[in-house]
């Protein structure tokens, strides 16, 4: 149960109302979430090389509705809301929230807004390998989706999307190539 947790994992504790001392009520354990926003900063610096402008090839294999396909297509990258996120960043300059890490549960979250909309979770980097997955609305289609980074170094990366079918195993939907963009471009 939810109060269980917050309670059992030291997130929560009881202490004196601020307007009345001698009542008590559950309020947020102020030592445990100080250590919080170091803990948070030192994990967003991980991602840091991800800030900046991108081209992109998403290849999509044929099925039998669609054949094999490639999208090009550039992307920003900025870190936002002082430094608490990884932001896109639109063609009209606008910032969408993308990427943040959770110090509470301590995954980090990528969340789809529009168009597609969830959060997927991670438990962080394995090497140059992180892993997303989490229930999302892919343009109209319920699905569980798996999207696995491979970092190639701090201008090159990739993923491959997969979608979780009914009897629990993993379909390939699609791959993305990253390449920091360069002047030449």
């Amino acid at each position: 149960m939810l109060m269980e947790q917050l309670f059992g994992r030291g997130i929560m504790v009881m202490g004196p109302v601020k307007d009345d001392p001698t009542r008590q009520t559950g309020t947020f354990n102020m030592e445990l979430l100080k250590t919080f926003p170091p803990l948070k900063a030192a994990e967003m610096e991980k991602m840091r090389w991800l800030e900046g402008a991108w081209n992109s090839v998403n290849r999509v294999p044929a099925t039998s509705k669609n054949p094999a396909y490639e999208d090009r297509n550039t992307g920003t990258y900025r870190f936002c809301e002082k430094d608490a996120w990884i932001c896109l960043v639109g063609k009209d300059g606008k910032e969408r929230k993308h990427i943040t890490f959770d110090p509470f549960s301590k995954q980090w979250m990528y969340v789809l807004m529009e168009g597609a909309y969830g959060i997927l979770r991670s438990n962080g980097w394995n090497g140059n390998e992180i892993v997303f997955e989490g229930e999302m609305m892919m343009i109209g289609v319920d699905c569980v989706l798996r999207q696995t980074w491979k970092k190639k170094n701090n201008d090159e990366y990739s993923f491959v999307n997969e979608e979780k079918l009914q009897d629990g195993s993993w379909a390939y939907v699609d791959e993305w190539e990253m390449k920091r963009k360069t002047e030449k471009d």
